[in-house]
């Protein structure tokens, strides 16, 4: 692939410089997700004594609700750090053969392999707390490939909208904390009311939390052509902003 060296190396020094001069280095990716899930347990199921329909009690609703939020925090992460992407590399700007195209595709990368981490740590969890999970858990990276056209296409919309508008960043912020209450995380989309749950639709990630839960709890597998459906569609919106990106590219330079 073109430039897979050059992507190599910046995911690699983007997913090693967020944890350098720290002395737990790269092993935060793991004492993260181990926190968060240690706290989601606490509050939702001991504090709150919230359960999961499927039952599991509260260790059950915690896995429940660390499952929903591996994929969202995937996007969230692109979607916050898109704005600041050209902006923040004004280097790159400058260099006109430099591909900043890329820059998105380095971001979901090292945004899915904190996700990889965070699938680990609920698997790990699982099989102490549960034993064996059911086998559709292998089909987990099929919602990695379907979620990455639409974490590029994502990076390379605001990305460019953050060089031309620079509020891009705050609303991108409000956006991220919306769609977090409108995503089925705390909840299940069959908890809500039929008007409601057709709203609900029109969010991508509920497609994609929904097949991570039913690849790791029910052992159900989506209906074919919904994920043909959605990888059509999320194909379709990376190429169309990448078209939008690339039309803007020329005045980057200018910009930053």
């Amino acid at each position: 692939m073109k430039h897979a060296g050059l992507i190599v190396e910046l995911v690699r020094r983007e997913f090693a410089g967020r944890y350098q001069g720290s002395l737990g280095g790269v092993l935060w990716a793991l004492i993260h997700p181990l926190f968060l899930l240690s706290i989601y347990t606490l509050v939702f199921g001991v504090v709150l004594k919230t359960r999961w329909n499927g039952g599991g009690g509260t260790f059950g609703y915690a896995l429940y609700l660390f499952a929903g939020l591996i994929v969202f925090n995937a996007f969230s992460e692109c979607l916050i750090k898109a704005p600041a992407m050209i902006v923040g590399n004004q280097n790159f700007v400058k260099k006109v053969v430099f591909p900043l195209e890329i820059l998105p595709l380095v971001s979901a990368i090292v945004a899915l392999l904190h996700a990889a981490i965070g699938i680990a740590v609920w698997l790990l969890c699982w099989v102490v707390l549960f034993g064996m999970p059911k086998m559709t858990v292998l089909l987990v990276p099929l919602v990695f490939i379907a979620v990455l056209p639409l974490l590029l296409g994502i990076g390379w919309i605001f990305s460019a909208l953050g060089v031309m508008l620079r509020d891009t960043g705050q609303i991108v912020g409000i956006t991220s904390h919306v769609l977090l209450f409108v995503t089925p995380i705390f909840y299940s989309i069959d908890d809500i009311p039929e008007p409601l749950r057709a709203a609900l639709a029109l969010n991508p990630l509920t497609y994609l939390v929904g097949w991570t839960r039913s690849f790791l709890f029910a052992g159900i597998l989506p209906e074919a052509i919904e994920i043909i459906a959605y990888m059509a569609l999320s194909l379709a919106f990376s190429y169309a902003s990448l078209c939008f990106f690339r039309r803007l590219r020329p005045l980057f330079a200018d910009l930053v």
